[in-house]
């Protein structure tokens, strides 16, 4: 999901210039171009595998990708074929080697983007088998270093969100460039925070929490189960919760709680809030602090992305980190306050300069009609 949402608005803007795209994709990133009038075409999906606690494992992963090689082969051939059948001149790949090796296989150029260049697995459990899956999984990874550019949509170091999984090999850290997060609106769309909250009927006087859950579908099921039964412990907060479907028969009678299936415009949202309430997932986290929205993370468990995401935001004095198992009503409220009242401005505001000058979209179309 996150690599699709930072993918719609240079869709969407290529689409306003005239220029002819053709999406394709997998999994709950369907239904979400759909919802914004996107056409797709659908490709064989790659996941992970989870317990039934929904933390990562490695035995679910390699027992759901024993024929990864294969799956890799079978999005290849299909990525050259829509390639072909689409007459196109110049390919966007995020996070996808499929479509870097079938840019080689039809001589069309290709863009990659990416926030994750390798992948690192936990190893205390089966330490042996998780070095070797590994090692297998970042074999893959050979394909950036045959994409024709190198874009990583995250902020550039020290403010790097994902850190530890963009150790590179020197001939593609030489020609990197990271260009920020792919975002739709800025912060100076918008009125002040107070204004925006003003106008949504909250208090302004009073912090707001935005709770967003993220994710493929499994992990934004299990987060909701985890908070949702908390919320009405936190009577003395402004909160809105996002990927709700009927409020779940959750009221504290009163405005200040608002459980909302969708919010059409994620900006906003993140203009109002003071807080963000989420997984660890780059794509958000990196939107949030666009806004100078503090965060409160809770890690998919064992997922050693999200973990090393959350590492480095709360180094950077940006985040505070629960643990999935830790969460309680007491705790997340005490992180919270924490956020609220640890996290300096000036941390914040070194990632909202850097979102005012750069224009990543315009960078990327840039690259691509020029190729």
């Amino acid at each position: 999901m996150g690599h699709a949402s930072r993918c719609k608005p240079l869709i969407l803007e290529s689409i306003r210039r005239g220029v002819r795209v053709t999406v394709s994709t997998y999994g709950d990133a369907v239904d979400y171009f759909e919802r914004y009038g996107i056409s797709v075409l659908r490709v064989p999906g790659l996941d992970y595998g989870r317990t039934d606690r929904g933390e990562v494992s490695i035995k679910a992963t390699l027992l759901k990708n024993l024929f990864l090689p294969l799956k890799v082969m079978a999005q290849t051939l299909i990525e050259a074929q829509i390639i072909e059948e689409s007459e196109a001149d110049a390919i966007l790949a995020d996070t996808r080697a499929s479509a870097v090796l079938a840019s080689r296989i039809t001589g069309v150029p290709s863009i990659l983007i990416i926030n994750q260049y390798n992948v690192i697995l936990q190893k205390d459990r089966l330490p042996g088998l998780s070095s070797f899956f590994e090692d297998f999984i970042n074999s893959f990874t050979i394909a950036w270093s045959l994409s024709d550019s190198l874009l990583i949509a995250d902020y550039p170091p020290p403010l790097t969100i994902s850190r530890d999984n963009l150790v590179m090999r020197d001939k593609d850290e030489r020609r990197v460039e990271y260009i920020g997060p792919m975002l739709e609106k800025i912060p100076s769309d918008y009125q002040s925070r107070a204004k925006i909250k003003e106008r949504m009927g909250l208090d302004p006087s009073l912090p707001l929490v935005a709770i967003i859950p993220t994710g493929p579908r499994p992990d934004r099921a299990r987060f909701i189960e985890i908070i949702t039964p908390l919320l009405l412990h936190l009577k003395d907060l402004q909160i809105i919760m996002t990927g709700v479907r009927g409020g779940l028969g959750v009221s504290r009678g009163d405005d200040r709680l608002r459980l909302v299936e969708w919010y059409d415009d994620e900006y906003e949202l993140l203009g109002a809030a003071d807080v963000v309430v989420t997984r660890a997932g780059q794509t958000l986290t990196a939107k949030a602090l666009a806004f100078k929205c503090r965060l409160v993370l809770i890690p998919i468990p064992r997922q050693t992305e999200q973990e090393s995401n959350a590492k480095s935001l709360t180094q950077n004095r940006v985040a505070v980190t629960l643990k999935e198992g830790e969460v309680s009503a007491e705790s997340l409220k005490q992180a919270i306050k924490n956020a609220l009242d640890r996290i300096d401005d000036s941390d914040l505001q070194r990632y909202s300069r850097f979102v005012a000058n750069v224009k990543p979209v315009e960078r990327v179309l840039e690259l691509l009609l020029r190729r």
